[in-house]
């Protein structure tokens, strides 16, 4: 009886796992049919891939992108030649990646915590709001493709540990490689991993191990030729040794994001270079900027910075929809319900170096995305604290030397119950998260790129300041400067623009001293107004430079 039930254990764990898959596929499916509005970094990803796979090289505007890594316009626009569609090729990567992340993670968490701890915890993340419904509206889409990579390579780095596997360290390289090309923050789990390798196995005494040296150097050397390409794009065309293109500049602007301040924000990026020719972010003066020096200038205002920061992250951290304050409890419990042995200790380290690499962006500002690596941690956490909980009730009835089954049946019961309900929580508010996210949208800065789209041609050039609507539009786009309108004129027609659009918020909140031109029916000289769409978040006016 007991061969059988040992036997049917794996199918019934496979049939359990397929049903998460499943369901993972149908909700994100079911999410990416709602009216969302490609905008943010998003469109910049798009058409850097629609653009590499048309034949206009890696390129947002007419430069070379430097800004943003290339792995997800790479992978999006492999599918811009069949379906010449670059929001549906987001919207598939969503649903792809979203789901196949489920499976590095159920390895993992069963290979740390068992079958139990790891069904929950696949669970919860399959339903997860901020990974699911909130995701969409985060305005990058590369969460997914970039939780995936990572969690694949802690699996690597947890069989290198485990096998000391030449392979392994290889493959944890070559993954965190690929996901430092998605978002160059990887490179901090590279270091902060392959330095946890070292550190372990010099306390276990088998750094001696030829196999084991070579790995951790094999899986260091795999990291940098995986990423040496873009390094070597962003020497060619910058003349340094970069990680990223953007990350001093990012650090100014991003105190406008701190003070709630979005024309800070806006005037750190788009203002015009000493030169007069292009805005700061596209630039050569954005490499003016060193993190260094504006600490060293301002140490008590970094640290009211982070100190600022850690308030917000702890308001958007524990909100309701995303990890509310009484799913601690359980996390205590997976902590703390149970004495740590050596091996426990091992595995609860390696968690924490998963979860500790986000917390880099305390010095920047907080954004919910930031924050998406550690949100897998903290669902394996929970399920642990449940599968805790479970323990100590099967373990106290034993103490009062009652049936044993009883217990057993009480504390599967109690575990499916806990899990049940904090299941029903996530998916009862996924319609809300959609809700909210839609309410945020611009639609009508899409209706004016589908109407330039139609009513413009092919060869014009649109200046804006986002390029959400020269995405819909597929035309030229150049960024518009933070200046006064006289400067903000001429640059307009310096640099040729057939089109300006701009928004009622940006001339209204971000850049008031362009508020003439929300009067469309009389357009300052020189610009006629060819079109208007509204929303409920404000008005997107077109208008014609005449020259």
């Amino acid at each position: 009886m007991k061969q059988a039930a040992n036997r049917s254990a794996p199918r019934i764990e496979l049939l359990i796992l397929l049903a998460i898959v499943s369901t993972s596929l149908v909700l994100r499916v079911a999410v990416v049919q709602v009216d969302r509005v490609v905008r943010w970094d998003e469109p910049d990803y798009l058409i850097a891939g629609r653009n590499l796979f048309s034949g206009k090289g890696y390129a947002v505007t007419s430069r070379p992108e430097i800004h943003y890594a290339p792995l997800f316009p790479v992978v999006t626009g492999l599918l811009y030649p069949l379906t010449h569609d670059m929001k549906l090729n987001s919207d598939i990567a969503y649903v792809l990646f979203g789901t196949l992340a489920l499976l590095p993670f159920y390895w993992l968490a069963k290979r740390l915590f068992g079958v139990r701890v790891a069904v929950m915890a696949t669970a919860f993340l399959c339903l997860f709001p901020p990974l699911t419904a909130d995701a969409i509206f985060w305005g990058t889409m590369l969460e997914p493709l970039y939780l995936l990579l990572l969690y694949a390579a802690f699996c690597a780095v947890w069989l290198a540990w485990e096998k000391e596997s030449l392979a392994a360290h290889l493959a944890a390289g070559a993954l965190f490689g690929l996901a430092y090309l998605t978002k160059p923050e990887a490179i901090v789990y590279l270091g902060l991993m392959f330095a946890l390798l070292v550190l372990g196995n010099l306390w276990r005494r088998s750094l001696s191990n030829r196999r084991v040296v070579a790995g951790i150097l094999g899986g260091v050397l795999a990291f940098a030729l995986v990423i040496s390409p873009y390094i070597i794009f962003l020497y060619r065309h910058t003349g340094r040794i970069l990680i990223t293109g953007k990350l001093g500049v990012t650090y100014v602007a991003g105190l406008g994001a701190v003070e709630h301040d979005p024309g800070l924000y806006d005037r750190a990026l788009s203002r015009l270079d000493e030169a007069g020719e292009e805005i700061i972010w596209f630039s050569e003066d954005r490499f003016k900027y060193s993190i260094g020096e504006e600490i060293r200038a301002d140490p008590h205002g970094f640290i009211r910075r982070i100190w600022k920061n850690v308030n917000t992250l702890e308001t958007v951290l524990f909100a309701r929809h995303v990890f509310p304050f009484y799913f601690l409890l359980f996390i205590g419990l997976a902590w703390f319900g149970s004495a740590w042995s050596r091996e426990r200790a091992v595995k609860e380290i390696l968690l924490i170096a998963a979860v500790l690499p986000v917390f880099t962006f305390l010095p920047f500002h907080i954004e919910l995305r930031y924050f998406a690596p550690m949100f897998p941690i903290l669902l394996l956490w929970l399920a642990r604290g449940i599968a805790a909980l479970g323990d100590w009730l099967q373990q106290t009835w034993k103490s009062w030397a009652f049936p044993m089954r009883q217990g057993s049946r009480l504390a599967f019961g109690l575990s499916v119950l806990l899990c049940a309900l904090i299941l029903v929580h996530f998916l009862a508010l996924q319609p809300r998260v959609l809700r909210n996210g839609l309410a945020n949208m611009n639609p009508s800065r899409r209706e004016a790129g589908l109407w330039l789209k139609a009513n413009s041609p092919a060869d014009s050039l649109i200046m804006s300041r986002d390029p959400e609507v020269p995405f819909y539009a597929k035309r030229h786009w150049v960024a518009t400067p933070n200046e006064e309108y006289p400067i903000f004129i001429a640059y307009l027609r310096k640099r040729g623009a057939d089109y300006l659009v701009v928004d009622e918020r940006e001339v209204t909140v971000i850049r008031p001293q362009l508020g003439l031109l929300l009067a469309g029916d009389s357009p300052p000289s020189g610009l006629r107004h060819v079109y208007t769409a509204d929303d409920p978040r404000g008005k997107t006016i077109v208008y014609e430079v005449l020259y």
